[in-house]
């Protein structure tokens, strides 16, 4: 491995799951056991003094794009985004922004407002969701990404954290599970 990085992995937390949780963690930890430049994005107080999600939303934006405004992009090879829930949506926009074609996705539990980035000319990995999400039905999911043509894993039982509640056995073999899938 030499001393520059020429792969960077960008972690993109939801709202009440941030990059020190164990999704994030171990993506961080096998992403930089590959060499992979990590940063890791945060929201600050945007969605908390937001007059409505929306609002909310379009602060993170705003917040998000100051984060990465140093970045010389055209620099990487591999460029991956790792996103949950909101982080999804903020990822989804801001390759749109960018432009850039060594961009691809790693979807974790995407909300509805993500939809419209998960599309078969994405460079998209694979999307990650679990059965029981309550804040995307998995049948729209499914029925989404079979329409584009975007690979989906669906973990059944598991809610919005990809966890089954009070399975800690299970919620550790779906966390192996998930790992494997980071590519």
């Amino acid at each position: 491995m030499t001393s520059v990085n020429k792969n960077l992995a960008i972690l993109f937390p939801g709202v009440s799951y941030n990059t020190d949780q164990p999704l994030f963690y171990y993506a961080e930890l096998k992403y930089y056991l590959k060499g992979y430049k990590i940063i890791k994005i945060d929201y600050g107080d945007c969605l908390q003094t937001a007059t409505s999600f929306d609002k909310g939303i379009e602060s993170i934006k705003e917040f998000v794009a100051k984060q990465v405004s140093d970045i010389d992009f055209s620099a990487y090879q591999d460029i991956v985004f790792i996103s949950k829930s909101v982080g999804s949506i903020i990822a989804g926009w801001l390759e749109n922004e960018l432009n850039a074609e060594q961009i691809r996705h790693i979807y974790l539990t995407p909300i509805e407002k993500t939809l419209e980035y998960i599309s078969s000319g994405k460079n998209i990995s694979i999307v990650i969701a679990g059965t029981d999400d309550k804040y995307l039905a998995s049948s729209v999911l499914k029925e989404h990404c079979a329409d584009e043509n975007v690979r989906l894993e669906l973990i059944e039982g598991a809610d919005h954290s990809l966890e089954v509640p009070g399975d800690m056995s299970v919620n550790i073999d779906i966390l192996k599970r998930i790992v494997t899938l980071y590519k």
